[in-house]
């Protein structure tokens, strides 16, 4: 594996205490379900999503389980179901439009393990973190410090997302972060992807989505390397008279999407 692979591989952590009894009896997508809510923890505490009793909280929606476990609506409630009924999860909803809150729970063996691997603050802190304690883990947010790190560059592609399309959930914040420190996509090559959706009225993620992956695909990475992109887009239309327009000038196909 060469170095620029180590440098830019992250990973989940999965808590070893799932394969053992009571929890091994669950299917493998609630295992995965509940690995992603528990990396989801550090956004959580990053974000302030924590309630009146200091009970972190996590959004993740059924639409993105779907995405992401590539399954149907169903197979995610049964899996809810599973991780609910043996203590693991708890779902509270918020009224109508608002995404469900999502608490996991965990073991004290499993706290135990948490505040062993946590390299981030004082013995002192690890203390009072254990004394406040109450039967449930997600008072302690340990994740690893790169999934939590954003910087001045990233933070500002983040709030340009909320100003031009709308609030940004946990897994949209971790796709954009992704490809930018993975895809290595200049943070304001993003930004242009959020204003051509914001122009043409798609105000929502999943088509900034497709023109990030598109571009990440066919390696454009920065302004120039997409500058130089349309420009031969434009070369060959005007080539070829009365063929296809870019939604900027027209309706019609959209070379970035491919449809």
């Amino acid at each position: 594996m060469h170095i620029d692979e180590v440098k830019n591989n992250q990973f989940y952590q999965f808590p070893k205490w799932l394969l053992t009894e009571p929890y091994i009896e669950l299917s493998h997508r609630a295992m995965l379900m509940y690995m992603f809510l528990w990396d989801r923890r550090g956004l959580s505490e990053k974000n302030g999503w924590y309630d009146e009793d200091g009970k972190v909280y996590i959004y993740f929606t059924n639409e993105q389980f779907i995405e992401i476990l590539k399954c149907s609506e169903p197979a995610i409630i049964k899996s809810k179901k599973e991780l609910t009924e043996i203590g693991l999860l708890d779902e509270v909803r918020q009224g109508i439009n608002k995404p469900n809150r999502l608490y996991i729970n965990g073991t004290k063996n499993s706290l135990v393990q948490d505040l062993k691997n946590f390299k981030h603050g004082t013995k002192n802190s690890l203390v009072q973190d254990l004394k406040n304690f109450k039967g449930i883990n997600t008072n302690i947010i340990n994740t690893n410090i790169s999934n939590t790190t954003t910087n001045s560059a990233e933070k500002n592609v983040f709030d340009y997302y909320q100003r031009r399309i709308g609030s940004l959930d946990g897994f949209q914040y971790e796709r954009l972060k992704d490809y930018i420190e993975i895809d290595g996509i200049e943070p304001e090559l993003v930004k242009r992807a959020i204003d051509r959706a914001a122009d043409n009225g798609k105000r929502n993620f999943s088509y900034i989505n497709k023109i990030l992956k598109n571009w990440a695909q066919n390696g454009i990475r920065t302004i120039a390397q997409q500058d130089e992109e349309q420009r031969s887009f434009a070369d060959s239309k005007a080539k070829k008279p009365g063929t296809f327009e870019r939604p900027e000038y027209g309706q019609g196909y959209d070379p970035e999407l491919g449809f």
